[in-house]
């Protein structure tokens, strides 16, 4: 499918996953899944401490335990397969940028290559290309774990002891707005 690069950058980007739709699919419900056995565990810490060994429930407090650790098993191979898809479908998805980007370059001008340094051009090529691949399959995973688990454990907390749940509510705007007056300041420089 020819694109058009004269569209917003973002939407060019993300055409790119277009054809890896499953591999996409598939390692984001991975990261649901881990962020949920993250969210989880608090809970069932509270409930178990709280509540199993005060009452002296002694086979369903390790019974619990069990689960947990067999959780964090899960966890592991969820986070492998985050890994393996995840590096896949940046690999392809790199291939594929890498494509256009000769085909581009194949229509440039002999003048073109006349004016801009050879060495310039494919440092440009290997070394932008790999960190914008490695923002393709890294980016969408991180920020939908951070997501889930900032919400999540919020929520948790909240059931948990509310007083501290409203402090923290309070103080990861300004934390966020922290970074993203930081990450001005550092693009500027």
């Amino acid at each position: 499918m020819q694109k058009n690069f004269f569209d917003h950058p973002l939407k060019v980007f993300m055409s790119y996953y277009r054809p890896h739709r499953r591999m996409f699919a598939i390692d984001l419900s991975c990261a649901v899944l881990a962020s949920a056995v993250d969210l989880i565990f608090p809970y069932v810490s509270k409930t178990s401490m709280q509540r199993y060994l005060p009452e002296k429930l002694y086979t369903t407090f390790f019974i619990v335990m069990a689960i947990v650790a067999a959780s964090y098993v899960v966890k592991a191979l969820l986070y492998y397969v985050i890994a393996y898809v995840g590096h896949t479908m940046g690999t392809l998805i790199e291939a594929d940028m890498r494509s256009d980007i000769f085909r581009h370059m194949q229509n440039l001008s002999y003048s073109f290559y006349d004016k801009n340094r050879t060495g310039v051009l494919m440092s440009r090529i290997t070394n932008d290309l790999f960190d914008i691949t490695e923002l393709a399959h890294h980016g969408p995973e991180n920020f939908l774990i951070c997501t889930l688990t900032l919400a999540g454990s919020i929520i948790i907390l909240f059931t948990i002891q509310w007083k501290l749940a409203l402090v923290i509510l309070i103080l990861v705007p300004l934390c966020i707005a922290m970074t993203v007056k930081q990450r001005i300041k550092l693009r500027n420089t």
